[in-house]
């Protein structure tokens, strides 16, 4: 029932709507009519059209060097990677991310007792920019840094052993 007195009060409406536009249309205009003013206002343009605002660029990382030294046998290695090495992007991306730019200089454990590895990470940047970041393993340290380290020695592995202790890939 209440569906039977809402289509009726819709049908009355349109009806109503219909009448009244179609008096509207009979009725006498005057003679010298003002233009219609429009119903939206348009806001002025202006002069100068403003840039889109682009998200600065990080500035690229050209190379990687990761130099690891200690543990039980006292190793010293010296593991690099650029933009040759095979599968450096995903590394160079990452050492060029506002996250690994934003990492101290050092990161040490709380505990020194042991024989671990010491990690020295260099980042060479286009402009000749470096950064280059400290830590020992097992240190309370960012993700990120665990990762290029990781990152930086497997792409190294591949890598004939002579080559991977003189610095180049």
């Amino acid at each position: 029932m209440q569906r039977k007195n809402m289509l009726a009060s819709a049908a009355t409406c349109v009806v109503a709507a219909s009448t009244y536009a179609i008096s509207a249309a009979a009725a006498p205009q005057p003679a010298a009519a003002a233009p219609p003013v429009p119903a939206v206002a348009t806001a002025p343009v202006p002069a100068v059209a403003t840039a889109p605002v682009v998200a600065a660029a990080p500035v690229p990382a050209l190379a990687v060097t990761l130099e690891r030294s200690g543990g039980f046998a006292g190793r010293q290695d010296l593991f690099a990677v650029d933009r040759s090495t095979a599968g450096s992007q995903r590394v160079l991306r990452m050492t060029a991310s506002p996250e690994f730019k934003r990492l101290r200089p050092a990161y040490q454990p709380k505990n020194s007792c042991c024989d671990r590895y010491f990690y020295r990470v260099t980042v060479t940047y286009r402009g000749g920019h470096h950064k280059a970041v400290s830590t020992v393993q097992g240190a309370t340290a960012p993700p990120i840094l665990w990762k290029v380290i990781t990152e930086v020695e497997r792409l190294t592995t591949a890598a004939p052993a002579a080559a991977r202790h003189r610095g180049t890939p």
